[in-house]
């Protein structure tokens, strides 16, 4: 968890790029799945190599080249996009990149872009991500598809795996081994860690090791120092990088003849409804009655649950109509103070919503007190 949150603090400094202007195009699930297939593609893995060990997507055989970068934490991921070998084999090639929700990709598509827009020698032809992370795309596919094991979570769930395949078909997916006697297993359990200096990510230790774990710490030692892996060590100077690609981005100019609906509709600027708000990480036990308590019973209109195409299941965001302007106004004051906004005890998020499009989704509405299971 240490290392999930020093990763937030290094994304969301003055060194992280511009989402607005960097960052990677979203596949929903099933492009995402698609795009897997193509033979002109690679596959970027931006966790932690010790959450690779338990589960990664496995493009099908003739399709996109899987890449796992063997970090440690992600503070290497910009030395190792720095490589020149990292380059040469991103350049020419469509990039998809993954991680457990999406919030990672966000700035790692970013990061890359940034680093491409100032860099000759790294021109991928486009970088994209899956909208929701591994986490949608298994509830898209809840047969697997083209993923392979367990998702290593950061909350108590410890993993997530495919809702209809077998426990013994997703064990066979994993080659992962306790770190002291080797033999098969796929759990991390008591926090153990590498005890290999500057390294202490998490190991995996089997049941019949947890004594001897607990009794001689200093023998445990993690996949990537056992074989004597060592990340790149050229660290790129992100500030000045970040400053010359946003100056080569905003000068320059856009020609209308040679710009696609998509270069030009991003120079629009976005609106926002004045009286609706999203919201994401909404518990599945969550319903109608418990969003309004949440937000404020006279707050609250109606309650849009977003689902996947593919299965028509509810995965966590739904867009609320609010009352009016004022309503809007002082939930999203409230789920940015400390304690923030909770729905059975966990902390959702709320944000603003931009017009797109002309369709209303509140228009001809019949309003579900709970969220759809799907098939």
């Amino acid at each position: 968890m240490k290392s999930y949150t020093r990763f937030l603090l290094v994304i969301y400094s003055d060194k992280a790029p511009s989402l607005k202007k960097f960052a990677g195009e979203h596949l929903e699930a099933d492009e995402y799945h698609k795009a897997m297939q193509d033979p002109d593609t690679v596959v970027i893995d931006v966790r932690n190599a010790y959450e690779s060990a338990i589960g990664a997507f496995q493009p099908p055989e003739g399709g996109a080249k899987l890449i796992d970068p063997k970090m440690r934490n992600s503070i290497e991921f910009p030395k190792w996009l720095n490589s020149k070998e990292t380059q040469k084999q991103l350049t020419g090639k469509k990039v998809l990149m993954y991680c457990t929700g999406g919030i990672r990709c966000e700035r790692a598509t970013a990061l890359l872009n940034q680093m491409s827009t100032v860099n000759e020698d790294l021109k991928p032809k486009g970088v994209y991500h899956c909208r929701g992370g591994i986490e949608r795309y298994v509830k898209t596919f809840p047969e697997g598809g083209f993923w392979k094991g367990k998702n290593y979570l950061f909350d108590r769930r410890m993993e997530q795996t495919p809702s209809v395949k077998t426990d013994n078909a997703v064990e066979s997916d994993i080659d992962a081994k306790c770190c002291l006697c080797r033999v098969k297993w796929t759990v991390y359990r008591g926090q153990f860690k590498c005890n290999r200096s500057l390294c202490r990510v998490p190991v995996i230790v089997c049941e019949s090791c947890t004594s001897a774990a607990t009794e001689k710490p200093e023998s445990l030692v993690c996949e990537l120092c056992l074989e004597g892996y060592r990340a790149p060590s050229a660290v790129p100077d992100l500030v000045a990088m970040k400053r010359k690609a946003e100056r080569l981005v905003d000068e320059k100019p856009l020609d209308p003849s040679m710009a696609s609906e998509k270069q030009v509709l991003a120079k629009k600027p976005k609106t926002y409804y004045k009286d609706r708000l999203f919201l994401r990480r909404v518990p599945l036990t969550a319903s109608f009655t418990k969003v309004k308590e949440a937000l404020g019973s006279d707050q609250v209109k109606q309650l849009q649950w977003l689902t996947d195409q593919e299965n028509g299941s509810f995965y966590g965001s739904c867009i609320v109509l609010m009352a009016n302007v004022d309503s809007r106004k002082q939930v999203l004051e409230r789920s940015s103070s400390k304690g923030g906004i909770k729905i059975d005890k966990k902390k959702i998020k709320v944000a603003e919503v931009f017009v797109k499009g002309e369709t209303d989704v509140f228009k001809d509405f019949v309003q579900k007190e709970y969220p759809p299971v799907g098939n």
